[in-house]
This record gives structure tokens, C-alpha cells and sequence, in this order.
């Protein structure tokens, strides 16, 4: 085994502050037909609207955040997160037609996966092993001209799932699938998979009441080169009303079922909850190779997908 990255915290040292820095942003892309005024009115809605802007409020674990279970590795993990310390946006448009404008949004987030561990089952103290990460996650979102609106003109009318993670990812999710009640939404293809806000007809984001009574199934499939079972998440807010603001919720999906097609692995993985958060949020799903968490020195390989939703 490489050289292992040892930190030893003591009882003060287990809260780990969080560093997050302000959100930069960069206007690239085609000629379009819009003006420098008009760009930026719709940079502003992008900036306005949570379902752009919300994605550190379900993945930033404010450092080793999820549990584990027990683990048959050189390392033991109890615990791992993200802490976040840095976003960036940017944004590109391409013109479709006299009256619409795609603009893609490129968010990347980096910082710091902290897993807290043991090198050996005899070992009566935790070692915090640190890795660094950068996550690239791509929306896309569709802004309809209307020359006789007074004020805003580019009306954000529709938007695209999210594809995201880490550069050269060693496992692939393929379809992910929400279910709420009797709806379900199938995700093949994130970027090309556009959900209609307001009643301008299609299919349109989700929608769900702010109470405990709604079930919500999320199904994700994997594929990987490797054996040993990958690890894969579900990201989604949830209101601290202690605390009296918006914290992650990070939880292990269940592997539901396994094929294997020579060298490579299809899994399905699933979570249920219920209890949402008002206002405009996504939910996430994440698939990390093994190592990334079970091995103090590979690198943290992950992708990243995530479904816009609604609750009034």
C-alpha cells in the first residue's frame, strides 16, 4: 500500500468548519443575437433560481458526513463526506430560433472528501484520511423570447437534468428513474431530458406536496468493471429546524439487484423517504468506485446525476 495519509483529530478538532467561497461566473459561447443586456438578464434568472444554485445545499457534507458499515479492506471506513470549498459557474448560450435560447450551465465544485477510518479492527482511534476532488456538473436550460413583456423578456421556460462528476469516471450510471406515486420519470439522457416549468405543457418538473404522506422511490442503474460492489448514494436536502437552515442529507442506496455481462457489473440500486422541503431543489444520485472511499490513496472517481423538483 502507498504511503498512508495519517491526521489524527482530537475531541475539538472532530467539527470541521466549513469553507465555502463565493460563486464566480463567465458568459462564453457561439455568436448569439442577444445583446450584452440581454445575456445578462438571463445570467441574473440563473442566478435567481435555486435550481441552479441549490446544489451545495444537498452535497456539501460539511466533511465525514455519511456512515459506513463494517468492511473487509486494508481500511475500515465509519464515515466520509464532501466539503466543499469552492463553486464556479459558467454559462454558454446557443441560439435555436428567432424566440429561443439554450443556455448550458457548467457548475464545478471542489474541495475535500474526508473519510474517517481505521487502519486496523484493533485500533481504539479514527484516522481522518483527506482526498481532494473536483466534481463538473451540466445543465441545460431553454429561455423563450417575449417582446411584449414589460421588463424580463427571456422567460425560463424549461430545464434539463444534471450530469456531472469527476474527469474519467470508472463507473457509469445508465438510467436513473423517480417515482412518485403513480408518475415516473426515466432518465436515460440527462442533457436531452428537459422537464417544463409552469403549464406550458410536456412533461413538467415534478411537483410534490410539502408533507410526510407522499412516498418518493428513486432507482438508479450502474455499470462497473468491478467486483466488489460499488458504492452509490442519494443526495437531497432537508431543513435542520435546530440549526433553522437548509443541510445535506446523505444516505446509502440498497442494491436491489446484479447481472453480470462478462468483466462488467449492471447493478440497481434504490431509495424510498418521504417528508420534502419547500422550494426549488434537486435530488442527486451518486456512484463511486470502492476505493474511492475503501483505499486512503485513489483517487475519488464518482458520477453525479440529478432531478429537478418542486414543492409548494
Amino acid at each position: 500500500m502507498s504511503k498512508r495519509l495519517l491526521l489524527k483529530l482530537g475531541g475539538a478538532s472532530l467539527v470541521l468548519a466549513l469553507l465555502v467561497s463565493g460563486c464566480q461566473n463567465s458568459l462564453n459561447g457561439p455568436e448569439v443575437d442577444l445583446t450584452d443586456a440581454e445575456k445578462q438578464e438571463i445570467i441574473q434568472s440563473i442566478e435567481s433560481d435555486p435550481l441552479f444554485t441549490s446544489d451545495r445545499n444537498s452535497l456539501d457534507d460539511d466533511g465525514a458526513g455519511m456512515t459506513m458499515g463494517k468492511t473487509e479492506t486494508p481500511i475500515y471506513p465509519r464515515a466520509w463526506g464532501r466539503r466543499i470549498t469552492e463553486v464556479t459557474r459558467d454559462v454558454t448560450f446557443e441560439q435555436l430560433n428567432d424566440t429561443t435560447v439554450l443556455a448550458t450551465i457548467t457548475t464545478t465544485i471542489s474541495g475535500t472528501v474526508i473519510i474517517r477510518a481505521k487502519y486496523s479492527l484493533s485500533d481504539t482511534l479514527l484516522t481522518t484520511i483527506t482526498k481532494p476532488f473536483t466534481e463538473v456538473l451540466t445543465r441545460k436550460a431553454k429561455f423563450y423570447k417575449n417582446p411584449l413583456a414589460v421588463g424580463r423578456r427571456w422567460l425560463h421556460r424549461e430545464v434539463s437534468a444534471v450530469k456531472g462528476g469527476t474527469d474519467g469516471s470508472l463507473v457509469i450510471i445508465n438510467q436513473v428513474r423517480a417515482i412518485v406515486g403513480t408518475d415516473t420519470l426515466t432518465i436515460d439522457n440527462p442533457l436531452n431530458y428537459f422537464l417544463k416549468l409552469g403549464k406550458f405543457g410536456g412533461r413538467e418538473v415534478p411537483e410534490l406536496p410539502s408533507s410526510f404522506l407522499q412516498n418518493i422511490t428513486v432507482q438508479v442503474t450502474v455499470t462497473s468493471a468491478d467486483p466488489d460492489t460499488d458504492i452509490v448514494t442519494l443526495h437531497r436536502p432537508y431543513f435542520a429546524m435546530m440549526a433553522g437552515m437548509f443541510r445535506p442529507l446523505s444516505v446509502r442506496m440498497t442494491m436491489i439487484s446484479q447481472t453480470q455481462n462478462g468483466s462488467s457489473y449492471t447493478r440497481v440500486y434504490e431509495k424510498s423517504w418521504t417528508g420534502v422541503v419547500i422550494g426549488r431543489h434537486h435530488v442527486f444520485v451518486g456512484a463511486l468506485t470502492k476505493s474511492s472511499i475503501f483505499d486512503d490513496v485513489a483517487a475519488f472517481s464518482s458520477q453525479l446525476w440529478g432531478i429537478p423538483y418542486i414543492v409548494n
